[in-house]
């Protein structure tokens, strides 16, 4: 006899689902409210504490490969959000710079991602949010899988 359990206990498989949803739930907030994609969010984030830092530098902090931060950085640089620059020690490396609309995006990205995780966190508590954030925290510094 099977019993059936009332909650999903397919770990992998419920980071993936949330981790998508979360993701498709901001990126339709961010291009309807503020005008830029998720990742793009995401690399105002990392540039605000990391300004003038190398393009592998920011693709790394994202976690993408060579071609797609290529590709996110022109479209930033289009819009106006970043500045490129060649790297004076090497001129094969790019340098990546918020532009003062970059910053100006930034804060107002930071605020949405604020209310986005008091929305995604109502309802635990305290307590609880602290053993998600641990369990999350050990995941994602996990850096192989045995």
């Amino acid at each position: 006899m099977v019993i059936a359990r009332p909650v999903d206990r397919r770990l992998f498989l419920l980071l993936d689902r949330a981790r998508h949803k979360l993701f498709k739930r901001a990126n339709v907030r961010l291009l309807a409210e503020v005008g830029i994609s998720t990742v793009q969010g995401g690399a105002l984030f990392f540039l605000g504490r990391h300004d003038n830092c190398l393009l592998s530098d920011l693709a790394e902090g994202l976690a993408l490969n060579n071609s797609a931060i290529t590709g996110l950085a022109a479209r930033m640089e289009k819009s106006g959000l970043i500045k490129r620059s060649r790297c004076v020690v090497d001129g094969r490396a790019w340098r990546i710079c918020l532009t003062a609309l970059g910053k100006e995006k930034r804060v107002v990205v930071m605020e949405h991602l604020r209310q986005f995780n008091t929305e995604i966190s109502t309802g635990f508590s305290e307590e609880e949010m602290d053993i998600v954030y641990r369990f999350l925290s050990s995941v994602a510094e996990v850096e192989t899988i045995k």
